[in-house]
């Protein structure tokens, strides 16, 4: 009969599960760091990313704003000359003068947000990737200013504009309108067609209210300048803080 000896296998300390056990806390916590840090990277070139684009964005709103605002003050510029021209006695007025001055006033130049970067930002509920508190307040409070007071002007303007051509379609023939670069031709057509020549006798209590109504739209054109200059030392500050936050040229 054989005997077969039983192997016995000695039993590990338990300083061999201890180091074991930090073994695997290591590696795991290492992973965990790992994936940490790519997520912040990650994180971080998406917010690099945003801070590009909204920068161009507020680079084409400060041209935007730059065109703007000479224009409203050449359209100021001419309400004062029509409403001077209104002034002057009947015989000495300018006619001429009056037709080119109120045919630029049916253009309009509105200011173009440039809303793609944070209009994506505020819709998609990504606002939180801007992780600089001065960046973001600095967005929030520039969006706000032209959400709400360019869309009050704007409404405004378009209420004042509706009454002001109500008056000229009865002072005016925009027949004329074409002629306003061209003196020679203007004066030539006005003497054909007297009849239908501006400023039209016996209209003068519509004059006088339209002559009021160019008031009321030079006041506003005068809050629209100022808030477009507010609203471009606001942008060139944005830029500013976007270029030295994000280290972009």
């Amino acid at each position: 009969m054989e005997v077969h000896a039983h192997t016995h296998t000695a039993r590990k300390k338990w300083t061999h599960y201890f180091w074991e056990f930090i073994m695997l806390f290591l590696a795991v916590f290492c992973g965990f760091l790992a994936e940490y840090q790519l997520e912040h990277l990650i994180e971080n070139q998406r917010e690099k990313k945003y801070a590009t684009s909204l920068l161009e964005d507020l680079i084409n709103d400060t041209l935007d704003l730059n065109n703007s605002i000479p224009y409203w003050q050449t359209y100021n510029s001419r309400i004062d000359t029509i409403r001077n021209e209104i002034e002057e006695d009947p015989l000495s007025r300018d006619p001429f003068l009056l037709y080119r001055c109120v045919s630029t006033l049916q253009q309009n130049n509105i200011f173009l947000y440039h809303d793609r970067t944070i209009g994506q930002l505020k819709y998609s509920g990504n606002f939180r990737i801007i992780r600089r508190k001065v960046v973001a307040d600095s967005l929030i409070e520039y969006d706000a200013h032209i959400m709400i007071i360019i869309k009050d002007i704007q409404d405004n303007f378009n209420i004042l504009s509706h009454e002001r051509r109500e008056s000229e379609n009865q002072l005016f023939n925009s027949k004329f309108f074409n002629l306003k670069y061209n003196k020679k031709k203007f004066d030539s057509a006005a003497k054909k067609e007297p009849q239908i020549f501006a400023i039209r006798t016996g209209k003068e209590d519509i004059l006088i209210q339209y002559y009021n109504s160019l008031y009321a739209l030079r006041l506003l054109t005068v809050v629209r300048i100022s808030f477009q200059k507010v609203l471009l030392k606001k942008a060139i500050t944005l830029i500013g803080i976007l270029k030295k936050e994000y280290h972009l040229k």
